[in-house]
């Protein structure tokens, strides 16, 4: 007698932060609930809305699969590490979620099926590029394509982890929640920085998410080379006004530093004294040292020029 056996599938909990969502959210949620992985929970945390958003989520609140929690205005990045808190450290996997974006049917399935070739105590996270569309899903382009492997040394400088790609296993999040930061840049940079430094990034160039390009958006994707040379140049200064890479990287290291392995540690220490770098020998031999990077050709002139210029 053939006996079919009920195959268990592991935990994926989907977080996703919502505020003043209501016109693209629907599509999104449905997007999710289409999706062919069978395990799926979703937890949302509105935060803060003032549009119609909280009673739209309230018609998702029959499913048994969906929470939703009302939450104050605490901005964007910052929403996301207090669901990655409120999620169960007994899921095996942690998607993260745009609120104005579409799935495509095997977005869970592939990454989950990248990340299982790991061994589960390594932390992990799974990203990759995004199919860009307008506000009406024509489609515009594709984000552009990795030239070179995600590390520890493009981390520091630049994020090419697209938050609403991204797939966590369980180690990963149990060493992000240690401790929520304060200057992280985004939610999704703070990520890339953690497993990079203490584990595997799996980048995928097939586009699984619909991507819409709006003027809400938090963070864009440009493809003309003016536009790109442009925002990567203002956005670059933006850092330094602040001194934002440097304070990222100097909280990473009040919590992580003495986990490092020696070489990262270096490495972080020595991107942390880069303002000690006074002198043009100096600053020429950090440059072109190869130890900081970012993926574009223009991207990396633009970062050994203002290392150069004394700007970073």
């Amino acid at each position: 007698m053939n006996l079919s056996k009920k195959v268990t599938r592991e935990k994926v909990q989907v977080l996703l932060s919502t505020y003043n969502g209501s016109m693209y959210l629907e599509p999104l949620i449905n997007s999710i609930l289409d999706q062919d992985y069978p395990n799926i929970e979703i937890i949302i945390r509105d935060d803060g809305s003032i549009d119609n958003t909280l009673n739209i989520l309230r018609r998702y609140t029959s499913y048994e699969n969906i929470s939703v929690i009302k939450g104050s205005n605490v901005g964007l990045p910052h929403s996301f590490f207090v669901l990655l808190q409120m999620s169960s450290p007994n899921a095996d996997y942690f998607s993260f979620c745009d609120q104005d974006d579409v799935w495509q049917k095997d977005k869970l399935s592939r990454a989950i099926n990248l990340l299982k070739k790991l061994p589960n105590s390594i932390p992990a996270m799974y990203c990759g590029r995004v199919l860009v569309v307008d506000k009406h899903l024509n489609v515009i382009g594709h984000s552009p394509i990795l030239k070179r492997k995600p590390s520890f040394k493009n981390a520091l400088v630049e994020n090419i982890a697209t938050g609403c790609t991204i797939v966590i296993n369980r180690a990963a999040r149990n060493i992000i929640v240690k401790k929520i930061p304060k200057h992280a840049l985004m939610h999704d940079w703070w990520i890339y920085l953690v497993v990079s430094a203490f584990g595997v990034v799996v980048y995928d160039p097939e586009p699984k998410i619909l991507y819409r390009q709006h003027s809400s958006n938090a963070v864009g994707i440009r493809n003309r080379f003016f536009d790109h040379w442009k925002a990567r140049t203002l956005r670059f200064l933006k850092y330094r006004r602040g001194r934002l890479l440097v304070k990222q990287a100097e909280e990473f290291n009040d919590i992580y530093g003495n986990e490092l392995s020696t070489g990262n540690k270096r490495l972080l220490e020595r991107f942390i004294n880069i303002e000690n770098r006074r002198g043009l020998i100096s600053r020429i031999q950090y440059a072109f040292c190869g130890e900081l990077y970012r993926q574009s050709i223009v991207d990396n002139v633009l970062l050994k020029s203002l290392i150069l210029l004394g700007y970073i």
